[in-house]
């Protein structure tokens, strides 16, 4: 086997596990080709020059590797060495952090197809895409609190943004469904579960679909009422908040610096127009969420 490994060294809290991911193939009889990031981009290279592909990093870095494999039509698997300070697709995919874990399941024949959302025909998002509150903590958020204090960082951010947030207008459409809807922040994930969390009843990263989330109030009292809901899955109609099923769906924000994040990473664009792209990818996991 002819395995790629791409290595981010700025992922997640200070990394220096390269040493140890090096030092832990020497037990795998394969041809192994290293890349490191911070030297340059891995864009040149050919996926389809490989057998199996490893990102080595957090959210930001596999999104932007299963991207470029997209982008070049490759069937090659992907697995993943989560390094990031979120790691929220491995621990949905359960992926070990462990890292010797994570590697020896990466050389497995685990190999599942997962849906890839789509947006505006040019970026890719494997967790979700989102405009508003989730996307300004994520901007609010710096690399260097992310480095020094690993996921806690994004909870000081939500503290710190939470009592000085407005709402926005969105316009939204989809499936015969068009409205404006002020909200303080729509998500569009590719699975239901974040954090022991279920957003809806029946979403999975494999079913053809995406979800969409529409909060309508951070109220401190409404978000308890909401997250005791999520807690005991109880998903009766609501005011404060909507979910759907889509395939596709276009969202313009009224107000043009509205925040906008694909799979953690901030972006800036006038409006979302997204379509799932049914098992798109393949790649190493222990479940399916």
């Amino acid at each position: 086997m002819k395995a790629l490994f791409i290595y981010n060294p700025i992922a997640g809290k200070k990394n220096t596990k390269d040493k140890l991911i090096k030092n832990l193939l020497k037990q795998y009889d394969f041809e192994i080709v290293w890349h490191d990031t911070s030297i340059g981009p891995f864009t040149n290279l050919k996926p389809n020059d490989f057998e199996r592909i490893f990102a080595c990093g957090g959210d930001g870095t596999i999104k932007e590797i299963s991207s470029w494999i997209l982008h070049n039509n490759s069937q090659t698997p992907l697995a993943i060495i989560p390094l990031g300070s979120g790691n929220i697709l491995a621990q949905s995919l359960g992926i070990p952090l462990d890292t010797p874990k994570a590697l020896k399941l990466g050389f497995s024949d685990q190999i599942k197809k997962i849906d890839v959302g789509l947006i505006n025909h040019r970026h890719y998002f494997l967790i979700a895409a989102g405009c508003g509150f989730d996307a300004r903590i994520i901007k609010n958020t710096s690399r260097k609190a992310k480095r020094a204090w690993g996921f806690l960082a994004y909870g000081l951010s939500l503290i710190l943004n939470f009592f000085n947030v407005k709402p926005d207008k969105f316009f939204i459409k989809f499936d015969g469904y068009s409205k404006t809807v002020t909200a303080q922040s729509i998500f569009i994930s590719n699975f239901a579960k974040f954090f022991n969390l279920k957003l809806n009843p029946e979403s999975r990263i494999d079913d053809g679909n995406l979800n969409i989330s529409i909060l309508k109030t951070l109220r401190l009292k409404d978000l308890i009422i909401l997250i005791r809901r999520f807690l005991f899955e109880d998903y009766q109609k609501d005011w404060r908040y909507e979910f759907h099923k889509v395939k596709d769906v276009y969202i313009l924000p009224f107000n043009k610096k509205t925040h906008m994040q694909i799979d953690g990473e901030v972006i800036e664009l006038p409006y979302l127009d997204i379509k799932v792209l049914p098992q798109a990818l393949n790649i190493i996991a222990n479940k399916l969420p």
